[in-house]
């Protein structure tokens, strides 16, 4: 009992949550002096000028927050960490703060002229949601690291691996097609639908079963 209290994944998780939000803070930095750079130059000129550090701003934010909601469903259940889980935390996490930066990468060099920014900032959530399938997949195979309720595991593995798949499509696109860039992302949105119907007929086959 003591070993499981030492062990108790809540300190992890907590730490995770603050670093992700520390992340979304170093994302939003850049939008502190929109305000000030917008007196003068009217609507169409402002978004000419700043309309990409908006975007950028917010499809990174959107994509930690689905990260961040992978990671949390995969830990739902979790109760105590070994090095492994500890691991791969930790270097999803280091993704999670690359993508700050990796942002401001491309809202200062245009990506139909560098599209090789596009392929950092897409590779690194390439990275970072692979990380969450092989964590999601670690899980699945310690259930003794669960409270023993944890019946989605092999669906949200599922999920994650479809998810990862997405991204890397979103990678291809986004660098051989430097017209598209950020908005190759946007297969994640098919990729999505796929996933959830793909879960939904493997719940359906347990059931059955």
């Amino acid at each position: 009992m003591d070993d499981d209290r030492g062990r108790s994944a809540e300190r992890l998780i907590t730490f995770t949550d603050a670093v992700v939000a520390i992340a979304i803070t170093l994302l939003a930095l850049p939008l502190a002096e929109i305000g000030h750079d917008a007196v003068g130059h009217g609507l169409d000129g402002f978004l000419e000028e700043k309309g990409s550090t908006i975007l950028g701003f917010v499809i990174s934010f959107f994509v930690i927050a689905r990260l961040w909601w992978g990671h949390h469903r995969i830990l739902e259940h979790v109760q105590r960490w070994d090095g492994a889980l500890v691991v791969l935390t930790v270097l999803w996490l280091f993704t999670i703060v690359l993508l700050p930066p990796a942002t401001a990468l491309t809202t200062v060099n245009h990506p139909e002229v560098h599209p090789e920014v596009i392929t950092v900032y897409i590779g690194v959530m390439v990275v970072s949601s692979a990380l969450l399938t092989a964590l999601a997949s670690h899980v699945a195979r310690r259930p003794a690291l669960t409270d023993g309720h944890d019946d989605e595991a092999g669906a949200r593995l599922l999920g994650s691996v479809v998810s990862t798949v997405g991204f890397v499509i979103a990678l291809v696109i986004g660098t051989l097609v430097p017209s598209v860039n950020y908005f190759a992302l946007f297969v994640l949105v098919l990729t999505g639908q796929v996933g959830r119907f793909a879960r939904r007929r493997r719940r359906r086959r347990l059931n059955i079963r």
